[in-house]
């Protein structure tokens, strides 16, 4: 039988699913399922959910990637509360601009834009067995 993949949704862990949806509200995401132990926000199509923990050390050590095209207007954004200066774009030597947000309970946001030309992007060597 034969499927598709539609979309991969990153679930981070939250402390207080309340704080975490009015921190993520600030970022422009929305409300699309509010549950006493699991939170489901969107923005712009693209799904990020939340479950509900005590133990802070989940928060602190999960993370994810938000792929976005205009990196700097991105940041520029933000509430001022939320822009750290050691966070702010910067060029990786791996090929993108990446600036870092934490959540309030630890959770790491990763967010980028490849800054590499398309003929110029890193080649992947070949594996050997």
């Amino acid at each position: 039988m034969a499927f598709s993949l539609n979309t991969i949704v990153a679930q981070l862990p939250s402390l207080d699913l309340a704080r975490t949806s009015r921190f993520y509200q600030q970022l422009g995401f929305r409300e699309t399922g509010v549950y006493p132990d699991f939170l489901m926000l969107e923005l712009a199509g693209h799904g990020l959910h939340f479950w509900l923990t005590d133990d802070r050390n989940l928060c602190e050590n999960s993370s994810c990637y938000l792929s976005i095209t205009g990196i700097q207007a991105f940041y520029e954004q933000l509430p001022a509360a939320l822009k750290h200066p050691r966070a702010a774009p910067r060029a990786c030597k791996w090929g993108m601009t990446e600036c870092y947000i934490h959540d309030p309970d630890g959770n790491l946001l990763k967010c980028g834009e490849p800054t590499w030309q398309v003929d110029a992007a890193p080649k992947v060597a070949a594996q050997t067995s």
